[in-house]
């Protein structure tokens, strides 16, 4: 009868080190009988389990259960076998390191991201308006990643611990350290107390050294987590994206003089036909957009006059390259009630600079994503800014009636304090100087003067309203006295995308909360006060019409559109406004006809050029700052100031902020000990093991293991540090592994590649 070959698994390790041959003749017969003896042969060497290549790569995956629950499910019936402790093999070793370098490769991108950055858009990159779904998934890859990392960390302090055990001692509490260090708690339970007070070590150093560790892994396993989290969501914020300095030329003192006399009127409106530095006159905007809309009694009965009072904090004035956002917040009939009226404008010739400056930037922005470069090609909003200085104007009044003494308030003693001091002057406010000055009272006056230091304390000017009074209603006429404080404020001055192209606007830090008390490290105001000449000051209030309306006159006029300020609701307060208005528009044209000095680097060459526009978008890296853009250099005794634009783009990237720092730093930590790891045990020790990595494991070994009275009277319990600090090893006690835990020796240790009962 033929014989006919079957062939079994290879057995790769025999008794006494003999290797089996890798495949194994075993004779077949037709009859049943034969066949019978040979599927039991076979099942019975199949139940042996022998080590394949699979079951190595699962184990040194950390992935035996799976490739268990395989082998279960296929029908395999499989008995407990000796086993390799330690693996002395290059190849094993290279396995594992594969557990580290996923979670190590994927911090690594993360910390690249956020230290170098990376812009998104202002969306997250995929399907329109899905950016929750996205967010998602970025939150299970971040926990997938704390998964791995967690097993990285495992792998390593479970090799730390396995080494001591088998070469050296350990004290018993310090078993736990690897099943515990994912919980914050172990740093104060009785296990890491009794690790600290033993003395069973090999050295200090080595005390020092897995203490250092137990606490490092700890804090990484409480904070990897969130850490990942944080690090691997784009964040939503404004990002550098470049600017550029510039030079203006005009000096400081002539862009913010401290003093304004009848020599520094060429910025004032004129009339625009005679000069190109001219501007159209801002009035007839305040008037309209923000003064006539002072309330009134005229939306009807029915509300019942029961609508809040409000009015417009925000207008619009011109300027030759750009509009500027006047910020207002008057004293008056309204919800809220400042202390003092208060106005503030940008600058003229800074908001003219960076709106020229802002349409550069565009037209570099475009040329760099139509090139397929890097560049911020979508946003939800760009913004420019300048840090600078701008006015700002305080405002207050008192009245008093006709033939009365003139009482001016004192702005300089501090908020909630401003008293009224008396004007020692017999003609203001007496009959003969209302009716010359309100024409016999049909249009409201203003005049200026210089109040004494000595008296009213620091002021810029005072001003000296004449109000005529109404016969219906019956109101009589009297004279304001308004003091008028004026500052040079630090403040940044804005454009932005969503805000308007070439709509400049900016506030001083605290500027309608005191901020004109606040003083600088010498002692002195921290916003310099401007002493404004009467002659400065009637050059902003002109005659408009014929025969003698005035600038004044018309803005009163147009206080709630009634024509007449006397019945407007608390008309002094109304008049604060004007005023406030008038001179900080009329400050805010100082020197307005400053330029940007040099021209675009490279702009006049004879073919296209790229450097100016590079010189605007960072260069070195996605975020940071511009260069300089203009080939102007400045030369000592230049008639110039410097300035800087910065640009942010608002949208979705990786970059530096405090909780990616922090986030960067823990991943960075873990990268470097995953990486050592990796590279002490591929070149010098070349060895793995995966023994002892569960609590059953360890169950087991300790069952398997002779009682000690070691750990006398703690079946039901341990209740003492002395217990936990008990010296313990594993040791080849009769044949097999045991925990050893008295007279302990460098005998009996663990082989590398040998099996194991």
């Amino acid at each position: 009868m033929a014989l006919r070959s079957a062939w079994t698994w290879p057995i790769q390790q025999v008794k006494d080190g003999a290797k089996a041959p890798a495949f194994v003749a075993i004779a077949s017969s037709e009859s049943a009988d034969t066949q019978e003896s040979l599927k039991e042969e076979k099942d019975d060497q199949n139940d042996r389990t022998p080590s394949t290549r699979l079951s190595k790569l699962a184990t040194a995956l950390r992935l035996g259960s799976v490739y268990l629950l395989l082998q279960e499910i296929g029908g395999a019936q499989h008995i407990e076998e000796k086993k390799i402790a330690i693996i002395a093999s290059l190849r094993s070793a290279s396995l594992v390191s594969i557990l580290h370098i996923v979670p190590t490769s994927a911090s690594i991108i993360l910390i690249i991201f956020n230290l170098k950055g990376y812009y998104i858009g202002s969306e997250l990159q995929g399907p329109i308006g899905e950016d929750g779904l996205r967010f998602l998934g970025l939150q299970f890859a971040a926990k997938m990643l704390e998964l791995l990392a967690m097993a990285s960390l495992s792998v390593i302090l479970f090799a730390i611990l396995r080494a001591q055990l088998i070469w050296y001692s350990l004290p018993f509490g310090t078993l736990t350290a690897g099943f515990d260090f994912t919980n914050l708690s172990l740093l104060w339970s009785k296990e890491f107390f009794a690790t600290c007070r033993s003395t069973h070590f090999s050295s200090p150093k080595i005390k020092a050294f897995l203490i250092g560790t137990i606490v490092t892994f700890t804090m990484l396993g409480a904070t990897i987590g969130p850490s990942a989290a944080t690090a691997s969501r784009p964040v939503l914020q404004a990002w550098p994206a470049g600017g550029t300095e510039f030079w203006l030329n005009a000096t400081s003192q002539d862009l913010w003089p401290l003093a304004l006399n009848n020599m520094e009127l060429s910025g004032l409106p004129c009339d625009s036909s005679t000069s190109h530095s001219c501007f159209s006159l801002n009035y007839n905007v305040l008037a309209d957009g923000q003064l006539s809309l002072w309330p009134t009694t005229s939306f009807g009965s029915a509300d019942n006059n029961s609508l809040p009072n409000v009015i417009p904090e925000k207008a619009l004035i011109a300027g030759r390259h750009s509009m500027r956002t006047m910020a207002t917040r008057f004293r008056g009939p309204f919800i809220y009630h400042p202390e003092l009226t208060i106005a503030t404008v940008p600058s003229a010739a800074i908001s003219d600079a960076l709106s020229q400056i802002s349409r550069y930037w565009f037209m570099a922005n475009q040329h760099q994503c139509l090139a397929g470069n890097a560049g911020y090609c979508f946003y939800q909003d760009i913004v420019h800014t300048i840090v600078t200085t701008q006015p700002i104007i305080y405002v207050q009044c008192a009245a008093s009636s006709i033939n009365a003494t003139v009482q001016f308030p004192r702005l300089d003693q501090g908020s909630g304090n401003y008293p009224l001091i008396s004007f020692t002057n017999t003609t203001i406010g007496s009959q003969p100087w209302f009716d010359l000055a309100t024409g016999n009272g049909t249009n409201p006056s203003l005049s200026w003067l210089n109040l004494p230091e000595e008296d009213f304390g620091r002021t810029s000017i005072g001003a000296v309203v004449a109000l005529p009074g109404t016969y219906s209603p019956e109101i009589p006429g009297q004279v304001l006295a308004c003091t008028v404080d004026a500052r040079w404020a630090n403040a940044t001055t804005t454009i932005s995308f969503l805000g308007g192209p070439m709509i400049t606007s900016g506030e001083p830090d605290n500027w309608f909360q005191g901020g004109q008390s606040a003083l600088n490290s010498s002692g002195l105001p921290l916003w310099p006060q401007v002493k404004i000449a009467p002659a400065w000051a009637d050059a902003i209030n002109p005659v408009i019409a014929q025969p003698s309306t005035s600038v004044f006159a018309m803005l009163c006029n147009s206080v709630g559109r009634l024509n007449s300020i006397p019945i407007a609701e608390l008309s002094l307060n109304a008049v604060e406004a004007v005023l406030a208005v008038m001179v900080t528009d009329g400050l805010s044209r100082t020197s307005s006809d400053a330029t940007i000095l040099g021209s675009l680097k490279g702009i006049h060459d004879s073919y296209p050029n790229e450097e100016w526009m590079a010189e605007f978008l960072p260069k070195r890296s996605v975020f940071g700052k511009g260069g300089s853009a203009f080939d102007y250099v400045y030369q000592l005794g230049d008639h110039s100031t410097k300035f800087e634009a910065t640009s942010t783009v608002l949208g979705y990237g990786y970059g530096i902020t405090t909780a990616t720092v922090l986030s960067t730093i823990v991943l960075l930590i873990y990268s470097l000990i995953a990486v050592i790891y990796v590279i002490y045990s591929i070149i010098f020790t070349k060895t793995t093991s995966s023994s002892w990595e569960s609590i059953m494991e360890m169950v087991a070994l300790a069952a398997n293991s002779q009682p000690s009275n070691a750990l006398h009277n703690s079946g039901a319990g341990i209740g003492s540090l002395t217990t936990l600090k008990q010296e313990v090893a594993i040791r080849v006690i009769d044949d097999r592994l045991q925990m050893a835990f008295k007279d302990i020796t460098s005998e009996n240790r663990v082989e590398s590649n040998v099996k194991y009962g």
